[in-house]
């Protein structure tokens, strides 16, 4: 009989380890929203469940993500437990992982898939030396450089919130990773677009 324990409940979704038989997993379960009307509800969630299992299996081999063990197209995903450590913990002390996290997101770019929460809490450091991706809730299909800039966007924000202290050089190693992207200059252009939309925001 499988054990179940919740490893966090956001506003997206549950998220469960799976034991059985020794084998351990990720369910994670997408929750009915009780203000949207049954129907879109079920749309909603049928969509973004396909959707991630469909990122996933399209990432697979291309760089680190946990393997796509079930999906059943209405709101459960099974994958792979990722077994390490948060990038968060670690990369104050191994500045060298922010080039390797630029390094694989210019693989998703150039497969047009964008992140949408890329925070160094949904990366996995596993055994000190492989890097994962986690966390593709919000994750979509995009062609368009504005998509792609705000994911970097949200990174760096991430930077300078949670690793203040190395933040400089950390920046610098992702973007130097980056630059394998077959669109970089495209893309920093637009990242310089969106940056500038947000200083006169505060203004």
């Amino acid at each position: 009989m499988s054990e179940l324990v919740i490893l966090q409940e956001g506003a997206e979704a549950v998220i469960y380890k799976k034991t059985d038989k020794s084998i351990i997993t990720i369910l994670k379960y997408r929750q009915d929203k009780k203000y949207r009307i049954t129907k879109l509800n079920e749309l909603l969630i049928s969509k973004r469940t396909r959707r991630e299992a469909k990122v996933l299996k399209k990432l697979n081999n291309v760089i680190n993500v946990p393997n796509l063990i079930f999906c059943d197209k209405n709101s459960k995903i099974e994958m792979e437990f990722i077994d390490g450590v948060k990038l968060r913990d670690v990369l104050d002390s191994n500045i060298n992982l922010a080039k390797e996290v630029g390094i694989m997101l210019a693989k998703m770019h150039d497969l047009n898939i964008i992140h949408g929460d890329l925070t160094t809490s949904n990366m996995i450091l596993k055994d000190k030396k492989e890097l994962f991706f986690i966390d593709f809730g919000l994750s979509q299909f995009s062609k368009r450089l504005e998509d792609k800039a705000v994911d970097i966007h949200l990174f760096k924000q991430a930077l300078e919130s949670k690793h203040h202290r190395v933040f400089d050089v950390a920046y610098k190693k992702f973007m130097l990773g980056y630059k394998i992207s077959l669109n970089t200059d495209k893309v920093f252009e637009r990242l310089k677009i969106v940056e500038s939309r947000g200083k006169n925001k505060k203004k």
